[in-house]
């Protein structure tokens, strides 16, 4: 079995690193020096002599740098070193670090990777409950056993999905500037009781370490600097405590699980003409396979320049009820700051509903307004939905998580234990901010894409309705030609295999004109190789 204590992190390294003939300079040291080099105007190497040479012990000076400035809660000292590892632990780590904003991380993925009963993973108090952990170990086992028969009867995973808990065997890389992992920390003591107990266990490892690692007196002084760190999307806090997400869902109405709070537009002249001149561009482009080849790259590039130079020209706020299995792709995009609603605050309205509905769940005789209610707080994919037989199967499934859920509470499990047990179906309530970089080029054109998990894309199509009826409302209408999927963008798709998506923009898109793409990439990418090292 495996259990949250068998947590296994691996440090693949750290930067920066100075090393030469005379030595090693660690990221402290470095970034203590820098400190004194934007005072000094002199090298690292230079300052790290000149303190040699006046005979002070370099170490002491080191120390009464970062306690100067690190411990003044200067950001700059602690976002230059960066900590690389990796982990395998439960999927719920990757809900607590790959929202982090300053950070970056590759994960293993549910819609790729196959699932059984030897990745539970067991958090300690239920493993040291017998009662608990046969509780535990049955409703997983059920939820896995469904999700592979859903698999089997030719369920798309992206659908199945929806039925498993996030407490799975799960790996990734992730790279973490020691600001990032201060942010983890104090994050972690203020929501003790609601985090899981895998980040005590992580943040363990990683201060075990510091001192090997040459950070131990850079985290000891930002740890207690009187300033506080950047803000992330964390799902798990105390539910009692309210939030603006709460506030404002109790104010509007999601009559399409999506509606946006507020929209700013600056559509200035200077960008009005930039697009007008993109959408020439395209038109002129996307004639023929031949104009597509010779201006794609210019049309890119315009792209970013808009994005440049007009970034603030447009701010939206959406805020949509989604299943966390969604979210957790949601917050990969940190260039859209968001606020999420406590994760067990959606458990305690989910396990409501189902627990009204409970005869009719077991009877297998669900009424359209009991399912509009239970839609509400638990993600149904469609071809489950549209089968009587892998309806009863699932939403039974769901029912027993949350008296699985409740019988630990019952049994004094914590709650940032029990919560383990809960289908990644569940839904949250999301706020989050887009920008111009994102409606244009980031966030919407990947998200609409076919590739895109099934319910995050239909979310998006629903957000997009939304985005285009009120632009051209305010008379921002020129904006709707450009919040297309990706292939729209430049003229050809860069999936392995094509789809319908691209005619809509380029007729007569064919097999051939798409490898000839892919080669034309292939020849680019082979002709960047070759300049480099020059």
């Amino acid at each position: 079995m495996l259990k949250t204590s068998d947590l296994k992190i691996k440090f693949l390294g750290i930067t920066p690193l100075l090393q030469d003939r005379s030595g090693v300079l660690n990221p402290q040291e470095i970034v203590a020096l820098s400190a004194l080099l934007t005072f000094k105007g002199k090298s690292i190497k230079k300052l790290f002599q000149d303190i040699k040479n006046r005979g002070e012990d370099v170490n002491e000076k080191i120390k009464s740098i970062l306690q100067k400035s690190s411990l003044r809660g200067h950001a700059s000292i602690a976002t230059t070193p960066s900590l690389c590892l990796t982990y395998e632990g439960s999927k719920f780590l990757d809900w607590v670090l790959t929202g982090l904003y300053f950070s970056s991380s590759l994960v293993s993925s549910g819609r790729r990777t196959d699932t059984t009963e030897k990745d539970i993973v067991y958090p300690q108090g239920i493993y040291n409950n017998k009662k608990a952990r046969g509780i535990y170990h049955k409703v997983s086992k059920q939820n896995i056993d469904i999700h592979n028969y859903f698999l089997s009867k030719g369920i798309t995973k992206d659908e199945a999905r929806k039925i498993l808990q996030q407490g799975l065997y799960g790996t990734g890389i992730i790279q973490l500037p020691i600001e990032s992992i201060i942010a983890i920390k104090r994050e972690y003591e203020a929501e003790k009781e609601w985090m899981p107990e895998e980040v005590g266990f992580l943040l363990k490892k990683i201060e075990q370490k510091a001192k090997n690692l040459g950070i131990d007196w850079l985290y000891a002084t930002r740890l207690a600097a009187p300033r506080n760190t950047y803000p992330y999307p964390n799902v798990f806090k105390d539910p009692s405590e309210s939030n603006i997400v709460r506030e404002l869902k109790k104010k509007e109405r999601l009559n399409e699980k999506a509606k946006i709070i507020s929209a700013d537009v600056l559509l200035t002249e200077g960008l009005k003409k930039k697009f007008i001149y993109l959408n020439k561009l395209q038109r002129e482009a996307f004639r023929s396979s031949a104009q597509i080849k010779k201006k794609w790259s210019e049309i890119s590039s315009l792209y970013q320049e808009i994005a440049r130079d007009y970034n603030s020209a447009l701010r939206l706020r959406i805020l949509s009820t989604v299943p966390m299995g969604i979210w957790t792709e949601k917050k990969r995009h940190r260039s859209c700051p968001q606020v999420i609603e406590s994760i067990y605050y959606c458990v305690d309205r989910a396990g409501r509903v189902f627990g009204k509905f409970n005869r009719e769940i077991k009877k297998g005789r669900v009424s359209r307004k009991a399912m509009a209610e239970i839609e509400e707080v638990f993600s149904v994919p469609p071809s489950i939905k549209n089968n009587s037989e892998f309806l009863k199967s699932y939403l039974s499934a769901v029912l027993e998580s949350f008296k699985g859920y409740q019988s630990l509470l019952k049994l004094k499990i914590k709650p940032r234990d029990a919560i383990f047990l809960i289908p990644r179906g569940i839904k949250t309530d999301i706020l989050q901010e887009y920008d111009l970089y994102n409606f244009l080029i980031g966030y919407f054109p990947l998200r609409l894409c076919t590739t895109a998990d099934e319910e995050m894309r239909r979310n998006t199509l629903r957000e997009v309705a939304q985005i285009k009826k009120l632009l051209t409302k305010k008379g921002y209408g020129l904006l709707n030609r450009f919040l297309v999927p990706k292939c729209q963008i430049v003229g050809f798709c860069p999936e392995e295999k094509s789809c319908l998506m691209i005619s809509a923009a380029v007729k007569n898109y064919s097999d051939k004109f798409h490898r000839e793409m892919k080669q034309e990439l292939q020849r680019k990418f082979e002709d960047n190789l070759k300049i480099l090292g020059k």
